[in-house]
């Protein structure tokens, strides 16, 4: 299959994942530039048409799925399968946004409710799209399949840091259990390159104790004390950037 989709960054905060997307020069930019490609999606997952979507003046994706950026659809796509995990909450969101049209870049975030679970829905999307745009053909993807695979390698990562020294886990052979060709997707999660922002400290948090100050010692009476200058100082101004990490 032609590779279409590269993901290139993954940037993972407390409350979101945000990722580079870019479009080979082969890859359609827009749906309506291969309606048989979007009809394979549109018969995949009828479902994602009733998909709330307000950006390109409609209320559904539906209104608008016959002509949008193909970056549009991989993200109600990665929405859908999350949304079949259920393991996102009540409502998977997304969002879409150019970054570069000469380099064929969007932005894609989606609420993060677990970052294996999301990368590995938006790594799944994109062979879907990749299958849908590249001819169809079988095997068609499973969607029950994929979404029992992203979870039984989601709880497999799970039980493998809660199991102990004394009791042994088999992560490889829980994810070729699940029903769903994980190999392909799992390497791509671990090629993508992903940035962790750290949560900042809760406003409530309490404040450390003040080190106690030096006793001082006595002064004769004779002995004059001269008066304290007060310099005053300004505080620096500006906004507060927090630390990132690279993983």
């Amino acid at each position: 299959m032609a590779q279409l989709i590269d993901i290139r960054k993954v940037t993972i905060s407390p409350r979101s994942l945000t990722a580079e997307v870019r479009l080979s020069a082969d890859a359609p930019l827009f749906t309506a530039d291969d309606l048989e490609g979007t009809d394979r999606i549109i018969d995949l997952m009828p479902q994602m048409l009733d998909h709330a979507c307000y950006g390109d003046g409609g209320e559904t994706f539906g209104a608008v799925v016959d002509d949008t950026e193909i970056a549009h659809l991989l993200e109600h796509v990665t929405v859908e399968v999350l949304a079949r995990t259920k393991r996102a909450g009540a409502i998977s969101a997304g969002q879409t946004r150019e970054l570069d049209a000469r380099r064929r870049a969007w932005e894609l975030r989606f609420a993060c409710p677990d970052d294996v679970l999301v990368a590995g829905a938006l790594s799944s999307a994109a062979w879907i799209v990749e299958w849908a745009y590249t001819g169809g053909g079988d095997p068609e993807p499973d969607l029950d399949a994929i979404a029992n695979g992203l979870v039984a390698l989601v709880d497999g990562i799970g039980a493998e840091d809660a199991a102990s020294d004394d009791d042994e886990f088999d992560a490889d052979a829980t994810v070729a259990a699940a029903p769903l060709l994980l190999e392909d997707a799992t390497a791509e999660i671990a090629a993508i390159e992903v940035e962790a922002v750290p949560e900042p400290l809760a406003a409530n948090a309490p404040e450390p104790e003040p080190a106690p100050e030096p006793e001082q010692e006595p002064v004769a009476e004779s002995e004059s004390v001269p008066e304290a200058e007060i310099v005053p100082v300004e505080e620096p101004q500006g906004e507060l950037t927090l630390p990132r990490f690279e993983i």
